[in-house]
């Protein structure tokens, strides 16, 4: 009798919502989004050459890229938060020589671009 009074306690327990459920979609969606228009920020102000600016956008897109990391099991989120982490932490003044010189500059912008370009999927 006993096995049958845990698996209905489990059961019940389940039934109030103190199993673990995972973030939904639209979740993990928003997050992305909200990473990526702040990261399109970024690049903007880069394009423009206003790299101040640029590292201000990349600081304020890492809590977002953090949190949809957190959310999302993807690889891709994880990417990103790197890339996002490496932009924010770069000084501006080294932003036109590792543009010019830097493999790591160079990976991170595929990544950047490639899933927050506007378009792109997420």
């Amino acid at each position: 009798m006993r096995p049958f009074v845990a698996r209905a306690a489990l059961v019940a327990l389940a039934g109030c919502g103190l199993s673990p459920a995972g973030p939904d979609q639209d979740s993990i969606d928003d997050a992305a989004a909200e990473t990526c228009s702040e990261v399109r920020s970024g690049i903007d102000a880069f394009n423009h050459k206003d790299y101040t600016g640029t590292v201000a956008h990349f600081v304020k897109a890492r809590p977002l890229a953090k949190r949809y990391a957190e959310l999302s099991d993807d690889q891709k989120a994880d990417d990103l938060l790197e890339a996002v982490e490496y932009y924010a932490h770069l000084p501006a003044e080294e932003y036109p020589r590792a543009f010019a010189n830097s493999r790591r500059f160079f990976e991170y912008k595929k990544i950047t671009l490639g899933q927050c370009e506007t378009g792109a999927s997420t």
